[in-house]
């Protein structure tokens, strides 16, 4: 069963707050207790190009139970995802699901081709799941999950250039958020598990490089030269599909959320312009030395909100699922319903309170922080000779930023 929880720490460097998580293990949220997924563990991935660069988790199967499932943790919104699985027997058919918010509900599933395998791309944030429901038994697989290097666009800047603003208000315009994977992510959400699977004979390696396997732990066994052949082939699917991309921002531009409902960066936030005579290209000049330092703390605070955007959107949306599926449960049996209101209490809805206050906390501590840029912004402004910079221009886009980023529940 999945529960909330939380651990993470406000700091501050250069004076942009930033979130540190600190990650359990966690699996989407299920009643079933004979649900008992096995975690798929990401390690550093070198590959043969940069597109390839990430983390990888590479697994050999030999399924002997109906169902199947696993979970990967500690994902990026702002990174590629890849999932691929490779059947053994290429003629044996298999229903592949991967799960967000709960088990119970598919958030993409298909099935292998001609060739035994599938493979999916996308991008999410925290865990994902993934269910194997093989047409007959014992069935041989191996699956790939690649995770890439976050992406790092430049996030524009809400700045116009204006030699003299005479107080007079430019007009507004739209400000692109674009997401970049500065400073520390966040990763909320992170929900426990309570058991490992006991019906699956899995050989689990690491890949180093394409084709590089890393030794096997001596408690799982050593893979016979079978395991050995497919996860070759899997690793081979992987790195076509890496060679068919052209780079890893595109890649993660042309993914979809795994989860319909789940929030992702918002490339189209509105607000006002801010006119300044050290915007553009004069801003690397020596008397806009402390106009760039402060805008690039206000960037980073930026990025710090809609980073926490996400976070509230998608854990409200885990909250508001797992709830309805309780609910649903609980009207099968008396019993069940008593069962279910100590755990929607207990696992959901008390963390989910403290989770509120917090998020709130930080949104005030990042506006603190940014409204400490805007003032320093009007300061340089004023030794240019542009007084009440902030009382004119930076008071509204202070306004702006903290109504639209002020956390939703």
């Amino acid at each position: 069963m999945r529960r909330i929880v939380y651990s993470f720490t406000v700091g501050v460097v250069l004076a942009a707050a930033a979130f540190l998580a600190q990650p359990s293990q966690a699996q989407p949220f299920t009643l079933d207790e004979k649900i008992k997924p096995t975690e798929l563990k990401l390690a550093d991935y070198k590959a043969e190009s940069e597109t390839g660069q990430g983390r990888l988790a590479q697994i050999s199967i030999t399924q002997t139970d109906p169902s199947q499932y696993f979970f990967v943790e500690g994902v990026s919104i702002y990174s590629p995802d890849y999932v691929g699985i490779t059947a053994d027997d290429p003629s044996s058919g298999m229903k592949v699901s991967l799960h967000k918010e709960t088990w119970e509900q598919a958030a993409i599933s298909g099935h292998p081709d001609g060739e035994g395998h599938w493979e999916t791309k996308f991008k999410t944030t925290g865990d994902f799941g993934i269910q194997v429901v093989p047409d007959k038994l014992p069935a041989k697989y191996s699956i790939i999950v690649w995770v890439g290097k976050e992406v790092d666009p430049q996030l524009p800047s809400p700045f116009v250039y204006s030699s003299s603003t005479g107080g007079v208000w430019l007009s507004s315009k739209i400000i692109i958020i674009s997401i970049v994977g500065l400073v520390i992510v966040a990763i909320v959400a992170v929900l426990l598990f309570r058991s490992r699977s006991k019906a699956v004979t899995a050989c689990l390696v690491f890949g180093l490089g394409l084709g590089l396997l890393l030794p096997m732990p001596a408690s799982l066994g050593a893979q016979d030269m079978s395991d050995l052949k497919n996860l070759t082939k899997a690793l081979d699917y992987l790195k076509k599909f890496l060679e068919l991309e052209k780079n890893n921002k595109k890649m993660w531009d042309d993914s979809n959320p795994l989860s319909p409902g789940e929030a992702a960066p918002d490339m189209d936030r509105r607000g006002p312009t801010m006119p300044s005579s050290c915007a553009g290209e004069r801003q690397s000049s020596e008397e806009c030395r402390c106009f760039a330092a402060a805008a690039e703390r206000l960037n980073k605070n930026r990025l710090m909100l809609e980073k926490m955007r996400i976070m509230v959107a998608n854990q409200k949306a885990f909250k508001d699922k797992a709830i309805a599926l309780g609910n649903s449960y609980a009207q099968l049996h008396t019993l069940m319903g008593l069962q279910w209101i100590g755990i929607r209490t207990h696992d959901i809805e008390e963390p989910y309170a403290q989770f509120k206050t917090i998020a709130n906390q930080k949104h005030q501590l990042l506006m603190a922080a940014i409204q400490d840029s805007l003032k320093t912004i009007s300061a340089c402004e004023a030794k240019m000779g542009e007084r009440d910079w902030y009382e004119k221009y930076g008071f509204v886009y202070y306004e702006f930023l903290y109504d639209a980023y002020k956390p939703s529940f």
